[in-house]
């Protein structure tokens, strides 16, 4: 009997210790991207993939912007509901103006925050 007192509390603390594990910590850079910026994205209603390049294009956005490029985007988000269907649209529009500027951009990190649905990306000019 006083052998499974000793075991119980192992147990419980093995129990207690695994309900303990934070979530991922959030990267440095997303606070300080030193020479580089960072972009975000949400829900995207086309999935994952189309957040994650929703953010990339903000990014190249932000860096063709501190190198004089100027950058007009625009996103028109229609919802259209008839009876019980539903449909949406999408409609990206950019304008850029350029002069003989050419921007290369390499990706230095990406984090997503489960938590608010956010995918982040971290770019510098290369």
């Amino acid at each position: 009997m006083t052998m499974t007192k000793p075991l119980m509390a192992v147990l419980a603390s093995i129990f207690v210790s695994a309900c303990a594990t934070s979530p991922m910590a959030t990267p440095s850079w997303l606070s300080d991207p030193g020479d580089g910026v960072v972009a975000s994205c949400g829900f995207n209603i086309k999935g994952r993939y189309y957040q994650e390049e929703c953010a990339r294009t903000r990014a190249r956005e932000q860096l063709a912007a501190r190198r004089g490029v100027t950058v007009n985007s625009e996103s028109v988000l229609k919802e259209r509901v008839h009876n019980d269907r539903s449909s949406v649209t999408l409609t990206k529009e950019t304008q850029e103006e350029v002069a003989a500027v050419t921007i290369r951009a390499r990706e230095r990190g990406s984090w997503y925050d489960a938590q608010r649905d956010l995918f982040y990306v971290w770019m510098e000019e290369h």
